[in-house]
């Protein structure tokens, strides 16, 4: 209180004059003060925590800590942090945060890990206890009715046991190739010598690459000709599956391969469960002790959800420097999925899964500093209504589908409240995605207004960097004023065609594609026949302005495309993307 003493002397020396021109700044001082000792309120978390207060001594559970935040929300306490305050917290279920928790506005609440340690949110279970089952295969039991399409060791996704097997690290190839398909009779046809006698058919995936496509069948029967199999998918599959008359889709000739089943279990790395059983099994790499090996079976598909409601966002909330990690995705074994660019499934309405951090209807949400990855869909989401909101400076891989999907709603002009608009995107790595849904990419934004998305690391993908725009045909639609600058995109279209480090659709004013630095990549020979692009604007894409973007090391690749058969793209402005600039490439990228 020093400066009010001191204000108040200097009244009294100055006399009436000074006082009366002075009072304001005194009622000012006076009011900054009281806002800079308004004392922060620290909540202590922990796995089995039982306190009611919350306290470092008596911490709470994380029910606990959503019921002592429900109190605090009815009043302006101003700064909260949430101290997540041990290494390690298991989720059976989805922690949520709603308006009743976050929705006072007045309130800032920030979730965190305690100095000196980064808190792991994990949704998996780990797996002990194995036995040898011979040819160098081990099992351990699982609790009954557990199931999971994604495993990991030492936080690395280990391969769904498959016929052929995988052998290349960024195509995920060899594939067989398929004989073609029967439109009419809703059929396929392969080689008898490409799938081996299996028991469990029910079980069993058949996935095919299609372009930018890929679809995940289940089948129902199989009949064998002369020198050839007939496969007939479930019913669920088949009519979106052979909706695909286009682009030469049902063309012969598709890469696909075969996933699931006990059979296919004959090379390092790969893995299986037996449901009727519930036993998992697994083969080490050559060398590995597997008791040794930190083995996580993912469990739970949303560890954090945000949701406020259209009339009661969430307001002001923070994730700072915590592991979100260990997710799975069940739809596509119940469904399938024939699934376009961005693992976007046709006639499901769980399309296109769920983040492992997922958000809808929230303002100045923030996540920084935090690790997002082992995802059996998606890294984040913020699904509708999220505005003025931040990912920054996170680290986001190990990623089935996509990394970022920002506005899953979808819809051309959408009304205010589930707009996705004034959200920052900066900082981030994001690698190693598609990992399972090979299509996936590393921003999916649809219908996205007045986005920044800058000095990001975008690598290590099969199919495209980013998307912004979506189908809603030649008219505006509420898209316009994104920029999508300096970020740094590189070995990226690893195996899919008719995509590009960053790919747009539909009408943009006032969208801005500036001083990217693309590199380090080709196509791929398990590629259709479509391009492979640096910067693809495609149907619809239009009033947008390119320039001054950098292209390096790229084979067989398009550098700038835009789409004019049938002639669809307009009114776009390209200027200097020829240059060999280093200080564009030097400043593009996560910034130290």
């Amino acid at each position: 209180m020093l400066l009010v003493q001191n204000c108040m002397r200097t009244h009294l020396k100055a006399g009436p004059n000074f006082m009366n021109k002075k009072t304001n700044l005194l009622l000012f001082a006076i009011l900054v003060l009281s806002k800079l000792t308004v004392a922060q309120t620290n909540l202590y978390v922990t796995p089995d925590g039982n306190g009611a207060v919350c306290s470092e001594q008596f911490p709470c559970s994380l029910e606990g800590i959503k019921s002592k935040l429900r109190q605090l929300n009815l009043t302006d306490v101003g700064k909260v942090q949430v101290i997540f305050n041990a290494p390690k917290f298991d989720l059976l279920s989805s922690f949520l945060i709603t308006s009743d928790e976050a929705g006072n506005i007045n309130n800032q609440i920030t979730f965190k890990s305690a100095d000196g340690q980064r808190a792991q949110l994990q949704g998996g279970l780990r797996v002990t206890n194995w036995k040898p089952t011979g040819s160098g295969i081990y099992k351990a039991e699982i609790p009954i009715g557990i199931d999971s399409r994604q495993l990991y060791v030492n936080g690395k996704m280990a391969i769904r046991a498959r016929y052929p097997n995988r052998k290349d690290s960024a195509d995920f190839g060899p594939y067989n190739r398929l004989l073609g398909f029967d439109q009419k009779n809703k059929t396929i046809f392969v080689r008898p010598s490409e799938l081996p006698a299996v028991k469990e058919l029910n079980q069993v995936e058949m996935v095919i690459n299609q372009h930018w496509y890929q679809s995940r069948v289940r089948i129902s029967s199989i009949v064998a000709m002369k020198d050839t199999l007939v496969i007939t998918p479930l019913k669920e599959e088949r009519p979106y599956l052979f909706q695909l008359t286009y682009a030469r889709m049902l063309d012969p000739n598709k890469p696909y391969y075969f996933e699931n089943a006990i059979e296919f279990l004959d090379d390092e790395s790969e893995w299986y469960i037996n449901k009727q059983t519930s036993y998992l099994y697994y083969k080490p790499k050559s060398g590995e002790n597997i008791a040794e090996l930190d083995i996580v079976l993912p469990i739970t598909e949303t560890l954090i959800q945000v949701s406020g409601t259209n009339t009661k966002p969430v307001h002001n909330v923070t994730f700072e420097n915590i592991e979100i990690s260990y997710g799975t995705w069940l739809t596509p074994s119940k469904k399938g999925s024939i699934a376009t660019q961005g693992v976007q499934i046709r006639g499901s309405k769980d399309d296109p899964g769920p983040g492992l951090f997922q958000a809808q209807f929230a303002r100045n949400l923030t996540i920084k500093n935090c690790n997002v990855s082992n995802a059996g869909a998606h890294g984040i989401v913020f699904s509708k209504g999220v505005q003025n909101s931040s990912i920054i400076q996170n680290h986001i891989h190990e990623i089935s589908a996509n990394g970022i999907v920002i506005d899953t709603y979808r819809k051309a002009f959408p009304p205010d409240s589930l707009m996705s608009k004034n959200n920052l995107i900066a900082d981030n790595l994001i690698e190693n995605l598609g990992m399972h849904y090979t299509n996936g990419m590393g921003i999916l934004a649809s219908c996205v207004i007045k986005h920044i998305i800058e000095y990001n690391e975008i690598r290590n993908c099969r199919y495209t960097g980013m998307q912004i725009g979506n189908h809603y045909g030649d008219n505006l639609n509420g898209m316009r004023d994104n920029y999508i600058r300096k970020n740094n995109i590189h070995h990226v279209m690893q195996l899919h065609d008719d995509g590009g480090a960053i790919y747009t659709l539909s009408t943009q004013p006032g969208t801005k594609i500036s001083e990217n630095w693309i590199h380090s990549y080709g196509k791929s020979e398990w590629a259709d026949n479509f391009p492979v692009n640096g910067i693809f604007l495609d149907n619809d894409s239009a009033y947008m302005r390119v320039e001054r973007n950098v292209f390096s090391e790229l084979t067989n690749v398009d550098r700038i495309k835009e789409q004019y058969s049938p002639p669809s793209t307009h009114d776009n402005i390209l200027i200097d993307n020829n240059l060999r600039d280093e200080e564009i490439k030097h400043s593009a990228g996560i910034r130290k």
